[in-house]
């Protein structure tokens, strides 16, 4: 029988002595009330590595990440890799079917396992080919038996491993021994998706968008305040126009996700260059979901938008706070992917996203650069920026639970 290692829960975080944290959170409380009083985050929250060292102990080390869509990994053995700030991961489907995080790094001497995707029924180091299976067990470490039995050594030098959970069919992992519940802080937005049945439909290969040079934050907010779609997408943005966004209602206890929709001008819109869907809409849609698009930042690093045919999502893996990488993948049903104009149609979809990625990209560095300055302002939100107080709510209570809890505010 396999032993599982659960990851060790040591956080990289240290007593923060050298922040002013009931300050700085006192501060984030002016960013997270009511819109209509509510300031922007102070400008350092975005641009300092220290600030981005707790956000690592009190977020990403506590919180679920999401790391992909289940069916990626189809079929016994396969598996693919993601790096979480300095932890690279493989995301593997075993032999029994059930869906595993392990270390990717060889317990041995450091070295990765693995491709970017691959399947494998065991995990062989090239360096001195230690190998373990898709469990994490090591199963073999040559010549080593002179030293120790390999049952002994197993007992220590097997990969850690962490706990993984579902929703929707998107992956999430945690590196902490007793994580937040995640399904029963995602109701309503899992019955506002529901008849997308995202869980049923098939990913496309991920493409990993590397070194964009702003916050993972600022990156949220772009994605979910519509505020910004009339001018800086002025045009292309008119068939999804911010005059047809509504809000949703904050409730602490349903805080997974901060999400709006907007509404189209006509049904079956999206982004792509002629602006429609340009694959069959999801047969399992009212007519309501035709004319709309839901988006949805399900913290802290999965954003997606649910579009009547299918869906396309971010995973945001911060590499500290003035770099992270994207990764973009899409999703849609099996019947798609099989039609025989997919793989001369697809690239085009793609193309639709970029046009408004680019425009996003080329704002969110200039921003940043603009908020190192010493005359950033703490800006007044806008009506249309009700989820940025939102996005504010879900961090100041992730940040005053891990001070609290660890001491670090009184």
């Amino acid at each position: 029988m396999a032993v599982e290692l659960l990851a060790s829960s040591e956080s990289h975080h240290d007593n923060f002595a050298d922040l002013d944290l009931e300050g700085i959170l006192d501060a984030v409380q002016q960013s997270a009330g009511d819109v209509r009083d509510s300031i922007a985050l102070p400008p350092k929250l975005y641009t300092s590595e220290r600030w981005f060292d707790f956000e690592r102990a009190a977020i990403w080390d506590q919180e679920w990440i999401c790391v992909g869509h289940a069916s990626l990994i189809p079929n016994a053995g396969d598996y693919f890799s993601i790096t979480v700030i300095d932890d690279p991961l493989l995301i593997v489907r075993g032999e029994d079917r059930e869906v595993r995080a392990l270390s990717a790094v060889c317990q041995h001497r450091g070295h990765l396992l693995g491709d970017a995707t691959g399947n494998a029924k065991h995990l062989i180091c090239p360096f001195h080919s230690w190998s373990y299976d898709l469990t994490g067990k090591l199963t073999s470490a040559p010549e080593m038996g002179a030293h120790i039995k390999l049952a002994d050594l197993r007992e220590s030098h097997s990969l850690p491993t962490l706990k993984v959970t579902e929703w929707n069919g998107f992956l999430f992992v945690c590196f902490s021994d007793s994580p937040p519940s995640l399904s029963s802080r995602l109701v309503r937005l899992s019955d506002e998706v529901r008849n997308h049945h995202m869980d049923q439909l098939i990913a496309t290969p991920t493409v990993d968008w590397e070194d964009q040079l702003w916050n993972w934050k600022f990156m949220h907010e772009n994605a979910i305040e519509p505020y910004h779609t009339a001018y800086l997408h002025q045009k292309v943005h008119d068939f999804a126009p911010s005059t047809k966004v509504t809000f949703v209602e904050w409730l602490d206890d349903d805080d997974g996700a901060i999400y709006h929709p907007t509404g189209f001008n006509y049904a079956d819109g999206n982004f792509t260059p002629n602006f429609k869907c340009m694959f069959p809409v999801l047969e399992t849609l009212t007519d309501n979901e035709r004319r709309r698009v839901m988006f949805a930042c399900v913290m802290p690093n999965l954003f997606f938008a649910a579009v009547p045919d299918g869906v396309l999502y971010y995973l945001l893996l911060p590499k500290g706070a003035n770099n992270f990488t994207i990764r973009v993948g899409f999703l849609y049903p099996e019947s798609t992917l099989q039609l025989s104009t997919f793989e001369a149609t697809f690239p085009s979809v793609v193309a639709g996203l970029e046009l408004f990625n680019n425009q996003d990209v080329e704002a969110n560095i200039s921003a940043h650069t603009g908020l190192k300055s010493r005359f950033a302002q703490r800006g007044r939100y806008a009506p249309k920026e009700e989820t940025l107080p939102q996005l504010n709510k879900w961090l100041l209570k992730r940040y005053r639970s891990f001070a609290s809890e660890h001491g670090l505010i009184s």
